[in-house]
């Protein structure tokens, strides 16, 4: 894991499949869980925490691979947007160094989805459903909300997924975001 100097807050925290995260629109955004085990800080903090154009947050996501790889990405601006605006993502500037591929990119702008709140950019789907909550736009790159486990092929997605330069095979065992200030 990359501390680069420390100071960081961790958001996110899934280890051990101890916490549900197929949850409502109410709990991630109240956060939910142990700080000690699994948690969520919750989408109504982390907007506070990351509000202000003056305030810059880099983002960085620590994941393990049930075959032991281990990988982060590495993010210089990251927020989320308040819940008027459906927590909407706002994720920029990932690292080369990063030893994980751009996951998350591909989800900037998006709003956050729950499986009764569907804000993704599909018509006739409802990616939160397979998926599980996450900011979707056509479903997903990354997805570490998703149900906890390991399945035997990508096209299943039940898994916590980190989809590039990661190993398409490779479902997170153990996923941690973190945020501080720049």
């Amino acid at each position: 894991m990359v501390t680069d100097g420390g100071g960081w807050t961790v958001v996110l925290r899934r280890q051990d499949d101890s916490i549900n995260f197929t949850r409502e629109w109410q709990d991630f955004k109240d956060g939910f869980g142990s700080l000690n085990g699994e948690f969520y800080l919750g989408n109504e903090m982390i907007h506070k925490l990351t509000l202000g154009e003056d305030k810059k947050y880099s983002l960085v996501v620590d994941l393990e691979a049930y075959d032991g790889q281990n990988g982060f990405g590495f993010y210089t601006d990251f927020s989320i947007g308040p819940e008027s605006d459906n927590y909407k993502l706002h994720i920029s500037g990932y690292l080369l160094n990063s030893t994980v591929g751009d996951s998350l990119t591909y989800h900037d702008g998006m709003m956050f989805s729950t499986i009764r709140r569907d804000n993704d950019k599909l018509v006739n789907t409802n990616c939160a459903v397979k998926y599980k909550p996450w900011w979707h736009k056509n479903c997903c790159h990354s997805s570490l909300f998703a149900k906890y486990g390991k399945y035997p092929i990508l096209s299943e997605r039940g898994g916590m997924n980190w989809q590039y330069d990661w190993g398409t095979k490779n479902f997170a065992k153990r996923a941690t975001m973190m945020i501080r200030p720049n």
